[in-house]
């Protein structure tokens, strides 16, 4: 517009007519219009562009039309009307003047705007007419705009360049549009648009790091796109810069908005001894309103990773108090619950959900399928099979499409030693999808428990040689070495998932373990002691050489002390619990043996080996019928490294001193 104006002025100077005319205009004279129809449209045309700048666009719209019978081959005089009408939101008369203007002069840089215009106010803003797409309005804004973008009304209008560039970059022309923004940033430092728009062009093009660049600048321009920034630095994972911007953008506000504070609450939870923090923070916003289900959440989730299990908890059940059909309420609680170990309270709190789940979790599938699988694992290790395997059932009908789900519903039956079910259902899941190494390690288990060794070593073998760097498949592999007592196969096989995926606790634990099933003592020692050395904290490592020098009754003072370095870690954990119990049993220290033992007993009743242990415990303390139903529960758990027919005859004993 700006260059047919300039055009204009020129024009004004050269016309004697023109002048005379503006002149008397200027005095508050009447005009006689020139006798040339040229100069006659050329008269009408400015006085249209005068009477609408002072608010006349009737009169304006009537002295152009006049204009264009005068003159009907002016380009300029078509343009000025597409503008008129641009401005007044008529946009098919718009088009219709501006088209007119290009098929007389296709370089008329006020038609190429107003069309411009039209069609990227249709791609961006007001729905497109019939006929009309915003991709197409999107195409023909940028075809119009890219044909002016050397003149100088492009030049002197940042505005109109931007507008090519977001246009561009909403098109997916990302290399286009970079050059545009890049210039528009350049040209305009004060102004962030530029830059979250460049922001985005570099997100979308994978420069991660000119994005942040470009992001900060925008940051540090308009205080509000600091959370933009941090949510930005949450999808890198970075949690410390997230952290920091957050920050920044509450320092930034007058009013600190509650959604900032509740995200600075989550990105604290994701930083190395960031629970304490957040939970403070939460708790300044609890104080306006203490029923914050989301609030709520996040400070059971800060309790619980500040190791504070029993604060966790009553704010989780707050969260339940105020609204006790909310799932997430209900999640948090059983997580709370399974770190205390704590399945029977699980069960508890999970059942009622699991009876009429499909009609609450409508619409939060995903969440009502986590509380299903938590049950069904809390049932396992209570023994409850065949609830387990409907939690499990359950969970599949929320999530079909889940392969956790059929995993856990495989396992489920592993556990409830009904291997000929498992084999089926793992065959089954993989004849629909082949490619699940974690299917076809399962699948080997139920065969290898099932009384098919040789079936499930070759079907380990065959995918472990198709698919040599996959860990699933290698560490499944050395595990039914390790079953199957061929100790040297398995930590070949480990020693080679050490070079090809690094070496890393649960690796070592494996060696160790393989090397003590082999009897390699020494070896098993060595492995756990270098966990130990990195991390003296390290409980798993511990437990595992307590356990170790325990059963064989070796070196029992050490074993012991192991132990309770353990459970000083975990006070709560079972496994832990059962290896200081068995170790002072071994030492002679029974009565202080059952404590732990009773304890661990009481949590994992599905365990054989620990309800195995409970029962030496109780039969030494003289409590037969007691060791005869822990033992029984032995029998019917997982049976699990127990040797079922020395049980038989420790209940055939027992039974006979209670007679």
């Amino acid at each position: 517009m700006l260059a047919i104006r300039l055009v204009l002025v020129a024009l004004a100077v050269s016309t004697p007519l023109f002048a005379s005319a503006a002149a008397g205009s200027e005095a508050g004279q009447a005009v006689a219009a020139p006798d040339d129809p040229k100069a006659q449209a050329f008269y009408e045309f400015l006085m249209a562009r005068r009477l609408e700048s002072s608010g006349d666009v009737a009169g304006a719209m009537a002295a152009l039309q006049r204009a264009q019978k005068l003159d009907p081959d002016s380009a300029e005089i078509a343009a000025e009307m597409a503008g008129s009408h641009a401005r007044q939101d008529q946009d098919q008369p718009a088009i219709a003047q501006a088209s007119r203007a290009l098929s007389l002069d296709k370089d008329n840089v006020e038609a190429h705007f107003v069309l411009a215009q039209v069609y990227a106010g249709w791609a961006e803003g007001s729905a497109p007419p019939p006929g009309e797409t915003q991709a197409g309005a999107r195409q023909k804004a940028i075809d119009h705009l890219v044909a002016i973008q050397k003149t100088p009304l492009m030049a002197v209008d940042p505005n109109l360049q931007m507008t090519l560039g977001r246009l561009q970059l909403r098109a997916g022309r990302t290399a286009d549009a970079v050059p545009v923004l890049e210039r528009v940033a350049a040209q305009a430092p004060w102004a962030a648009e530029p830059l979250l728009l460049l922001y985005e062009a570099y997100a979308t093009g994978g420069k991660l790091d000119d994005a942040e660049t470009a992001l900060v600048g925008a940051a540090q321009i308009n205080p509000r796109y600091w959370p933009q920034l941090a949510q930005f630095y949450e999808r890198r994972n970075q949690w410390d810069a997230a952290v920091s911007a957050y920050d920044e953008a509450l320092k930034n506000m007058r009013q600190p908005a509650r959604d900032v504070q509740l995200r600075l609450a989550a990105a604290l939870l994701n930083v190395e001894a960031g629970a304490p923090r957040a939970r403070a923070v939460i708790a300044d916003l609890l104080k306006t309103n203490a029923n914050d289900v989301r609030a709520l959440y996040l400070l059971s989730s800060a309790e619980r990773a500040d190791g504070d299990l029993k604060a966790a908890e009553a704010t989780a059940r707050r969260m339940m108090a105020a609204e006790p059909a909310n799932l997430t309420s209900l999640y948090a609680l059983v997580q709370i619950l399974f770190d205390r170990y704590d399945f029977k309270q699980v069960v508890a709190a999970a059942t009622p959900f699991a009876a009429d789940a499909a009609a609450r979790a409508r619409g939060r599938e995903n969440e009502g399928a986590a509380v299903l699988v938590q049950l069904g694992i809390a049932q396992q290790q209570l023994a409850q099979w065949d609830a387990s395997i409907a939690a499990f059932t359950s969970a599949k009908a929320l999530t079909p499409r889940d392969p956790e789900i059929d995993a856990y519903l495989v396992q489920a039956h592993l556990a409830a030693r009904r291997f000929d079910r498992a084999e089926a259902l793992a065959r089954e899941n993989l004849g629909h999808n082949p490619d699940q190494p974690r299917m076809v390690r399962l699948r080997a288990q139920a065969l290898a428990k099932g009384g098919k060794p040789a079936e499930a070593l070759l079907l380990m073998e065959a995918g472990a040689a198709k698919f040599p760097t996959s860990r699933e498949y290698v560490v499944g592999l050395a595990d039914l070495y390790v079953d199957q007592k061929r100790i040297d196969d398995a930590v070949r096989m480990l020693e080679q998932a050490r070079k090809t995926f690094g070496d890393d606790e649960v690796l070592t634990m494996r060696v160790a373990t393989a090397f003590e099933a082999g009897g390699k003592l020494v070896e098993a020692e060595r492995e756990l002691r270098r966990l130990m050395a990195d991390d003296p904290l390290n409980a798993n490592a511990l437990n595992s050489l307590s356990y170790l020098l325990a059963d064989r009754g070796l070196r029992l003072p050490e074993a012991v002390d192991l132990a309770e370095r353990a459970v000083k870690i975990e006070p709560d954990n079972p496994s832990y619990l059962d290896t200081l119990g068995w170790a002072l049993f071994k030492q002679g220290k029974v009565e202080q043996a059952d404590v732990p033992l009773a304890r661990a007993a009481g949590v994992l009743t599905a365990n054989s080996v620990i309800q195995d242990h409970y029962g030496d415990v109780l039969a030494r303390r003289g409590r037969h019928a007691e060791a005869v139903a822990a033992w029984e529960r032995a029998l019917a758990g997982d049976g699990e490294q127990i040797d079922r027919a020395a049980i038989d005859k420790k209940i055939k004993a027992s039974r006979a001193r209670i007679r």
